[in-house]
């Protein structure tokens, strides 16, 4: 049981001013860690997000169990900003540290807490909470592309392992991963700022001096990718190598097909359009069947695969920025409620937002208002305020934005808003509702995450026919 809290004290110029750990003693030697806020840390918490709420559980970032010295972690977010007390993993919930020895946080000119004798690699602040470092985020990701792991589990056994949700790994296996990661990188930083020192030497000889002769076989007439390339993987090219080879060859060769064979250009563009669209297709429908995920998960999907709104909206748009602020200082994030995209268009540099839910958002009440009517959700409803709430601010902050990122071809003279959320309503009454509703939204385009499915099939359809017998586009499912 519990005998009460023990808080120590922290310096006054600490960058985490607002955050304290509570120390709580348990029964046999085990102890459990709370994150808490201070009233400074929760003035700050809101005014870096003002959407931010304030916890109604105890946030605790750790459990010590003496008798088996474990230290089971919970990473958390404690940077104040957007993700905030958020867990700092899509996945990856747990974090477990077996052979701890020390039953109690060490501290350091007595404002300083961390446990001394965790690896290299492994966040040892609570007030960071927990972790692992940065640079080693790699193997977090690696951990997380092991379908249905979420928590990752280090000991002195051997090698790697796994058992259900738990992916285990020895400390010596952590070590040398740590170790050839980093080895990695000063390597190929290395070799970057060799090939760039070789290749701008070459290119200004060149053009100071066309009669130059560059040594034969140093590559410094290369570009710089190529060099890399080469350097790493050694003349014998593997598939990979080889695929982005030809991948170069042709990006190079564009302007001579558009001139010369331009049946045969737009054929290999439908061809990659093609298998592009089958692999989004296939894994769009593989995240719908998936229970959880969050809206964290879909905005990073839509991030990774930003053509597909530009095919679902016909938007000839590029992704202006992800989470990009619309009530503060700039465009990176940094204050202000946020837009979960926003896109550039066309030639005039007019935005358009997007927010993203979640295939669960529910999208009408269920029961109905009368005559087999049903009102729009409060999800839904909110979606809609939010987004006109955050287009209204967008235009009243553009021009101070614009100086601020100096991104001065972005304009606001009309700004569609664009809400993806939940699936096809189930009966007759619902879908009319849902229809009734959202095609009387004045500046909103409301569509379900199947409807965009939808899109994108129709569409893979449209590409698979030959040329010949492809008939005038014409988009009829306009939501």
């Amino acid at each position: 049981m519990s005998i009460g809290p023990i808080i120590p004290k922290l310096g006054p110029d600490r960058a985490d001013e607002g955050l304290r750990i509570a120390y709580h003693p348990l029964d046999f030697g085990d102890y459990k860690l709370e994150l808490q806020l201070t009233g400074d840390g929760l003035e700050r918490a809101m005014k870096a997000n003002s959407d931010f709420e304030v916890p109604t559980e105890p946030i605790i970032l750790a459990r010590y169990k003496k008798s088996t010295r474990t230290l089971t972690t919970y990473p958390v977010g404690t940077t104040f900003g957007a993700y905030f007390l958020e867990p700092k993993y899509l996945h990856l919930k747990t974090l477990i540290l077996e052979g701890v020895v020390s039953p109690m946080v060490a501290m350091e000119d007595g404002d300083y807490l961390y446990y001394e004798e965790l690896p290299n690699g492994i966040i040892r602040e609570p007030l960071a909470g927990f972790g692992l470092a940065f640079d080693m985020r790699f193997i977090v990701e690696s951990a997380e592309r092991q379908s249905g792991v979420t928590t990752l589990r280090f000991s002195e056994d051997k090698g790697v392992s796994r058992k259900g949700d738990t992916l285990s790994m020895s400390y010596s296996l952590f070590k040398r991963l740590r170790r050839d990661i980093n080895r990695t990188h000063r390597r190929s930083l290395d070799l970057a700022n060799k090939a760039k020192r070789e290749y701008l030497d070459a290119t200004l000889n060149l053009m100071l001096d066309p009669e130059f002769e560059l040594p034969i076989g140093d590559g410094t007439a290369k570009p710089v990718a190529d060099i890399l390339a080469e350097t790493l993987i050694g003349r014998s090219r593997s598939a990979e190598a080889e695929a982005k080879a030809a991948a170069r060859t042709v990006k190079k060769s564009v302007k001579t097909l558009a001139e010369k064979e331009p049946a045969e250009l737009l054929d290999l563009r439908r061809e990659i359009e093609l298998v592009s669209l089958e692999e989004l297709i296939e894994l769009f429908e593989k995240k719908l069947g998936q229970a959880g995920l969050q809206e964290r998960h879909w905005q990073e999907f839509f991030n990774g695969n930003a053509f597909v709104l530009q095919l679902a909206f016909n938007l000839p748009a590029l992704a202006f920025g992800d989470q990009v602020a619309v009530g503060g200082t700039k465009f990176d994030g940094s204050g202000g409620k946020l837009a979960d995209y926003a896109i550039k268009l066309g030639l005039f540099g007019n935005l358009a937002l997007i927010e993203i839910k979640t295939p669960k958002t529910t999208l009408l009440e269920r029961k109905t208002y009368r005559g087999g009517v049903h009102a729009p959700s409060q999800e839904l409803v909110g979606a809609v305020t939010q987004i006109l709430d955050q287009r209204h601010q967008l235009q009243n902050e553009i021009n101070s934005k614009k100086v601020a990122s100096k991104a001065y071809d972005v304009f606001t003279y009309a700004v569609p808003c664009i809400v993806i959320a939940g699936c096809e309503p189930a009966t007759d009454d619902e879908k009319k509702s849902f229809e009734l509703y959202r095609n009387n939204l004045r500046d909103v385009i409301v569509i379900t995450f199947h409807e965009l499915l939808a899109k994108l099939k129709a569409l893979h359809a449209f590409l698979s026919k030959p040329p010949s017998t492809v008939a005038p586009a014409t988009d009829t499912l306009t939501r």
